[in-house]
């Protein structure tokens, strides 16, 4: 099973063109067969670290995804 950091890897190396984390992570959440709870849990934890740090939503996918 994928685990929530490689989903966020892929999803931040799937960005189109004007696309949000959001979007591209539902995207690869459901490319996957994952849930939406999966998804509601990566995003909070993205959200958390963007509130807790003072970061975007992207530079906090990004340090979470490396992490």
């Amino acid at each position: 099973m994928t685990g929530d950091d490689e989903l966020l890897r892929e999803a931040l190396g799937d960005l189109h063109k004007g696309d949000t984390v959001e979007r591209a992570l539902g995207r690869i959440v459901r490319r996957h067969g994952r849930t939406y709870e999966d998804y509601l849990r990566i995003m909070d934890s993205v959200r958390d670290l963007a509130a807790r740090d003072r970061l975007t939503q992207m530079q906090a996918a990004r340090k979470l995804a490396h992490a």
